[in-house]
């Protein structure tokens, strides 16, 4: 602890070192020129926003949603500190990882580890033009991320505070105990079997006679309360003189989560609780009139907490014990159970222990850029150095909670309780989970000079990037030589061009180095005296094409993998010796992707007040790793190894426009961004199919293929007489009926089609915001949605009910088909499970189209007559703040970014204040 409050100690510190003084801007962290120009005089597709939407979530990604055109940013459920977003730019471009590489002030780093606060812009680059300078890592697209920094001026001081309290959205309503026995009894008869209950034990389920032994719990009501809560305290000071300036920040959050009950242990809880602390401090030295230096660090210390049993036990649990199953505890004060049941959802919670994780890291990087006019004028020298260091401890008091069943005794027999599982003691642990360092080094020479009206601006950058994990066969290293120029005639002409060599370790030695080109071109209309107006601030037309890589694969995907095989038995007297085997098939002229990328953009500035930018593009992508067993006959007898033959185009466009005016004291503005991005397969090593209708290829990524319903059969005179068979299953009155696409008179593997659109991407991703302020009070709101986008219904007990002793959902018992309820669209009850109804079909494949309103704020700024006998104080803001407050989709059961058996989203308030000093 005492060494914690020194380097917190340090940390604040730091900023005292400034002094009174000016000093000229320093050069941006950021590989190459692109982020030394401003975004109307470069070639390249980038987007910035420096207004995210303030959402106080443990991961900043969760403020993205639909700000950036280009940038498709997904939900997802999960603890509060691991409901991160899915980050995609264009969407999909290849069969494997198309997570795009992050970078903070120019150094990879994970966007979880900051604070909103500390962010002070986030751009996205998405052609050539600015992705070739990252090499082999480009391919997928780049995020980066500028933190704030110190300026010229007296101190400031910002303090927040806000409270924030969050509801979970869309909980899934499963059927009360007797219902379930209803259910059971129904699905047991359809499967020609006697019924599980007697008329007694259903009438002792819906009277309530003996709960004990025929219980209604409801697991949802017990297991989780209707809300979770956190602080987020953020202060920060900025400012500095002509050799200092700084920026300093102390930010502290905690969520406390919506599991109960909780607090049945001496000594500890077993609630879903996280706590962060950040502490960073930036610094921009002149340490004489040619030498600058730059200096970050950050610090990051969380604290996690949750019970033994993971996320997925607790809530494997309740979307799969009925409320009938068993009582919480019975009589006897032990918790409830049978022999099909042993995962009491409450005693997964409160009976099993803790585990609570600890996180600290350090992110320190350095910049020193030496001014060489002295040699050549406009010549620049630039050295960065960055080093992280990750350590993760976990901790946890481990038992093995005891459970019981009851049994009723009927006509005078005794009630039983049989004991199915001791209760164990605590078991202590304590471990290091994670120990990983990254060392991040690049030099840069940078030239920058005008001359009549022309004016260049090149650089020479060498780079090298190695991390290392703490297990086995977890180190990876790159390195990259980027030459690249930007010139410009007449403030007008524009010529963009970068050649870069990169290498990745994880490719076969003498053969892990690549060559990246690009080239891009723009022409500022707006600049030419026959279009120079006062109303065009600014039409630029640009085009880029290169080439970009991606590398980011397993590692020794190159070398054969040798394990224990059988035995053999060797000499004249028999004995048996164990043998080895050739696991793995060494990946022949293993190689990186290559994304041939094509960008052409118009962007427009009017009257101050209105932007436009419209982006169109290519990108041909080839050397996919793909799986090789479809190019290589099954003879061969082994396991076929991967191979670089995949081929995928993706193709699209990108527009953002905005409005912003005001009218006296009232300012509005309005905007919003679209994004269509869509891919094809051209090679993929597909396997033979007979039918041109079942081939993936010619389809997007993620596309889901299966059978197209037309409808449910009534009877089974109905499926005697239908001349077209399916042979899936047995088939029964109640099941879904299929389309015959081949014309052969069966339903069969051969049947599939595409339905809907891949489940990983939407196509169509749109955002728009709008906001007003009168006076000091305003208001703002962002709205996201997304389109051509599919999911498959396939949750447990929501969709799948009955089968491996599932619960059933009030939805599927109100619309299942039944003998009483003809009309019913979803097939009959079973608990033997159905190949015919339950796998991929038409039925169980939906739109996932949705509009959310993810941010709305209200605030009020007091006016600066009423702060002036407030000493000090410069500004105070209150404001209250809405995330997700409605969906519109056609699901309406489930979050349609989160389906499935996960901790649901959550629909959050936060009411705050900011105090500015």
């Amino acid at each position: 602890m005492k060494r914690s409050m020194k380097f917190i100690a340090a940390f604040l510190l730091l900023p005292c070192v400034a002094t009174a003084q000016v000093t000229d801007s320093i050069q941006q962290y950021g590989r190459g020129i692109s982020f030394n120009m401003k975004e109307s005089t470069v070639a390249g597709a980038m987007a910035t926003s420096e207004q995210i939407s303030h959402k106080t979530s443990i991961d900043p990604s969760n403020s993205l949603y639909g700000l950036i055109p280009g940038l498709q940013v997904l939900q997802n459920g999960g603890y509060a500190w691991d409901d991160g977003a899915t980050l995609y730019i264009r969407g999909v471009g290849t069969s494997n990882s198309s997570t795009p590489l992050i970078l903070v002030d120019g150094f990879e780093r994970e966007i979880s580890s900051l604070t909103v606060q500390e962010i002070e812009s986030v751009t996205v680059l998405k052609d050539a033009a600015s992705l070739a300078l990252y090499g082999i890592r480009g391919a997928n697209g780049v995020v980066y991320i500028k933190t704030k920094r110190g300026a010229v001026h007296a101190p400031v001081i910002n303090f927040g505070y806000e409270f924030n309290f969050s509801t979970p959205n869309r909980l899934p309503d499963f059927v009360d105990g007797y219902t379930y026995a209803q259910a059971l009894n129904e699905g047991m008869k359809n499967d020609g079997l006697s019924p599980r209950y007697s008329q007694r034990e259903l009438d002792a389920f819906r009277e309530q006679t003996y709960p004990e032994f025929y219980p209604n719990v409801n697991w949802w009501d017990e297991a989780l309360r209707d809300h979770a809560y956190g602080n987020n305290v953020n202060f920060s000071i900025s400012g500095g003189g002509e050799r200092v300036q700084y920026y300093a920040q102390l930010n502290y959050l905690n969520n406390l989560g919506i599991y109960q009950p909780t607090e049945e242990n001496d000594g500890y809880s077993t609630q879903l609780k996280y706590s962060k602390m950040n502490i960073r401090t930036n610094l921009d030295i002149k340490v004489s009139n040619t030498t600058k230096v730059k200096l970050n660090l950050l610090g990051v210390f969380s604290e996690n907490n949750r019970p033994q049993s993971d996320i997925s036990d607790v809530f494997g649990a309740l979307y799969q014990v009925p409320s009938g199953a068993f009582p919480i505890k019975t009589s006897q004060d032990i918790w409830g159970g049978t022999t099909v049941y042993s995962n009491n959802p409450i005693a997964n919670i409160a009976g099993s222990g803790y585990l609570r994780t600890q996180g600290r890291t350090l992110y320190a990087d350095m910049s020193i850029n030496q001014d060489l006019n002295f040699l050549l004028p406009g010549l620049s020298a630039t050295v960065n150095v960055g080093y992280d260091s990750y350590g993760f401890y976990r901790e946890g008091n481990v038992r093995t909670y005891a459970y019981q069943s009851a049994v009723k005794g009927w006509d005078g027999a005794a009630d039983t309780y049989t004991k199915l599982r001791e209760e164990t003691d605590y078991e202590f642990s304590t471990y290091l989970q994670t120990m990983d360092t990254h060392f991040n080094f690049n030099t840069q020479v940078n030239y920058d000079r005008n001359w009549g009206e022309h004016k260049l601006n090149a650089v020479l950058l060498y780079s090298m990037d190695k991390k290392t994990g703490r297990d086995q066969n977890n180190k990876y290293a790159f390195m990259d030589v980027v030459a690249q120029g930007h010139y410009t005639y007449k403030n007008r002409y524009i010529l963009d061009f970068a050649l870069s060599g990169s290498a990745s370790s994880v490719l076969e030695p003498g053969n892990r180095w690549g060559i990246f080109p690009s080239i891009g071109a723009g022409w500022i209309l707006s600049e030419e005296d026959w279009l120079k107006s006062d109303n065009l601030n600014l039409l630029k037309l640009r085009a880029s094409y290169g080439i970009a890589g991606r590398a980011d694969f397993d590692a020794n995907l190159y070398k054969y993998y040798f394990g224990s095989g059988n035995s053999y038995y060797f000499k004249d007297t028999p004995a048996s010796q164990s043998g080895m085997k050739e696991y793995r098939i060494a990946v022949d002229g293993l190689t990186y992707e290559k994304s041939h990328k094509l960008n052409v953009g118009v962007d427009l500035m009017a009257w101050n007040k209105l932007s436009l930018t419209v982006d169109g593009y290519y990108d041909h992508r080839t050397d996919i790793l793909v799986d090789g067993s479809g190019a290589i006959s099954s003879v061969f007898g082994m396991t076929v190894p991967k191979r670089n033959d995949g081929i995928i185009n993706s193709y699209g466009v990108d527009v953002a426009a905005n409005w912003t005016d005001h009218i006296g004291d009232f300012t509005y503005q309005i905007g919003g961004q679209f994004s269509f991005a869509r891919n094809e397969i051209i090679e993929m090593n597909e396997e033979y199919r007979p039918y041109d209708y079942l081939k993936r290829t010619g389809h997007s990524v993620g596309q889901i293929f299966g059978y197209e319903v037309e409808g449910i059969y009534q009877s089974q005179e109905e499926i005697d007489q239908r001349d077209v068979k399916q042979y899936l299953s047995d088939v029964r009155p109640g099941d879904l009926k299929f389309k015959d696409q081949n014309g052969d008179k069966r339903i069969d593997q051969y049947d599939q089609v595409a339905l809907g659109y891949n489940e990983t991407c939407p196509e169509i991703y749109y955002g728009f915001n709008v906001g007003a302020e009168y006076k000091g009070l305003g208001f703002t709101a962002y709205f996201q949605g997304a389109a051509n986008y599919s999911k498959i219904l396939d949750t447990k007990s929501v969709y799948r009910p009955l089968v491996s002793n599932n619960t059933i959902s009030q939805y599927y018992w109100d619309n299942r088909w039944s003998e009483s309820n003809p009309n019913g669209t979803l097939p009959r009850l079973t608990t033997q499970g159905s190949d015919n109804n339950y796998n991929t079909n038409s039925l169980w494949v939906a739109d996932a189209s949705f509009l959310k309103l993810r941010t709305l704020e209200v605030y009020y700024q007091l006016p600066e007559k009423w702060l002036k006998n407030i000493a000090f104080v410069k500004g105070i803001k209150i404001f209250g703040r809405g995330h997700d407050l409605f969906c519109v989709d056609g699901i309406d059961i489930a979050d349609p970014e989160s389906i499935g058996v996960a901790h649901p989203t959550m629909r959050q308030y936060a009411f705050g204040f900011n105090l500015k000093f």
